[in-house]
């Protein structure tokens, strides 16, 4: 009596290679692994990592080929490319920006922010532990299948197109601007004879509830001279990081301080057509004028003179004390404010435009002493506890500023207060206390 056995069928087959145990440890070492620390806060936190579970699939299929130490290389640039899509995606810094940014490392400290050191330090664990098990057991897996694998890092991936690209949009617009919305041309401005103030707040997007817009207009608007100004308030769209404000609002036009240094952009700006009619124009900041080659493109777009760190710590080092500011460290917003404030009332018959770009709001920021918006209290006047501490220093801006415009020694003056870009929040929770796509002006134009 002979016993036959009927051969498993092509289907079966199939069945059992996708689900076989090669090509499920498969699917966890290079789609599950290297990306469970995100899905799993991707409720709560918002990371774009369109193509980051596909680079680490790619990695893993490699990996099996080559000599080890290899694997372990590609492992590592796939985590580091991720990490820099992250923060050039977060911060709307187009790819040419973010690769010249890298040349500014040293300027920067991003040790000094606990949530880039535990990322950082979680990343580089769950790195390394996937190329070792790809290593380990390379034998195995090279007769895996790639199906189960390829579900996992399509569906991450799909899954952050879905829930994280709407975060960032991009303006459909030919320009929008606060200057270009109020009708502060050079022409309008230079007719005017006022003072021209351009405040620029790092961070500030467009609260997506008036009542907590209008806290920061109170603030401005506290204690005018009846008369003095009329007010004016509105929210512009942006696009890019902090240097496209600058040319959003400088030149009027969509770019980043790179156009400018290769001469792909005009240099026809507010504040050479101002300095042509006769201003005297200076720009205030709080860092290096080495970040992004301020030294170089500044003067080229018109100012004459540049208040930074360098400067303002050579010219008048005792009135600068303190350092403010966590991976961007640098002088203190209310410090620097005290030096826009002290241009402006020096030769008060000569006519000014000055840009101040704060930075103490950088992301990520260190709380302010000072809790304006009762944040540490039972009421607090925002209730997500991060962007009612970002606002505690913001706020100290517009009180500052609204120091400067009740001072009648600074003569005639238009202030206008502008966001640079979007609120760069990791938070989803606090995300949602913004207009996406859009930043927050006010305007306080003098009578």
């Amino acid at each position: 009596m002979s016993i036959t056995t009927e051969a498993p069928s092509v289907a079966d087959r199939g069945e059992s290679a996708l689900f076989s145990r090669p090509s499920l440890l498969f699917a966890l070492f290079v789609a599950v692994i290297p990306n469970l620390m995100f899905a799993l806060a991707a409720p709560f936190y918002i990371a774009s990592r369109l193509i980051s579970p596909l680079l680490f699939l790619a990695a893993g299929i490699a990996g099996l080929f080559v000599p080890a130490p290899l694997t372990y290389l590609l492992f590592i640039a796939a985590a580091a490319i991720d990490m820099t899509l992250i923060i050039m995606i977060a911060f709307h810094l187009p790819l040419d920006v973010a690769l010249d940014s890298l040349h500014y490392a040293a300027s920067i400290d991003p040790t000094a922010s606990i949530l880039y050191v535990s990322v950082g330090m979680a990343v580089t664990a769950t790195t390394v532990l996937s190329a070792y098990l790809v290593n380990r057991h390379r034998a195995m897996l090279r007769g895996a299948s790639l199906i189960p694998a390829l579900l996992v890092a399509g569906g991450l991936s799909a899954a952050d197109y879905l829930w994280t690209q709407p975060y960032f949009q991009k303006p459909d617009v030919a320009i929008d601007s606060a200057r270009l919305q109020t009708g502060l041309s050079a022409q309008t401005v230079a007719a005017s004879g006022h003072n021209l103030l351009i405040v620029t707040v790092e961070g500030l997007g467009a609260f997506a509830a008036p009542e907590e817009r209008d806290l920061f207009k109170s603030m401005l608007t506290q204690n005018l001279p009846e008369g003095r100004f009329r007010v004016e308030d509105g929210q512009t769209y942006y696009s890019g990081s902090t240097t496209g404000a600058a040319a959003r609002e400088l030149c009027g036009r969509w770019g980043d301080y790179i156009d400018y240094l290769t001469g792909a952009a005009s240099y026809d700006c507010l504040p050479n057509k101002l300095a042509a009619d006769g201003y005297e124009t200076i720009a205030f900041h709080g860092f290096g004028t080495d970040m992004f080659q301020r030294d170089k493109w500044y003067p080229e777009i018109g100012f004459q003179k540049l208040e930074f760190m360098d400067q303002l710590l050579a010219e008048k080092p005792g009135q600068f004390p303190q350092r403010c500011g966590s991976v961007f460290e640098g002088l203190c917003d209310a410090d620097v404010g005290n030096a826009v404030h002290a241009a402006l009332r020096t030769d008060p018959q000569k006519r000014k435009f000055i840009y101040w770009l704060t930075l103490n709001s950088h992301i990520p920021f260190v709380e302010s002493e000072d809790d304006r918006m009762g944040c540490r209290s039972a009421a607090p006047k925002i209730g997500n506890k991060t962007v009612c501490e970002l606002s505690n220093l913001w706020s100290g801006v517009f009180e500052k500023v609204n120091a400067i415009a009740v001072d009648p020694g600074i003569g005639a003056t238009d202030i206008l207060i502008v966001g640079d870009h979007h609120t760069p929040l990791w938070e989803r929770a606090a995300k949602k206390r913004f207009v996406l796509g859009k930043v927050d002006w006010f305007l306080l134009r003098h009578r």
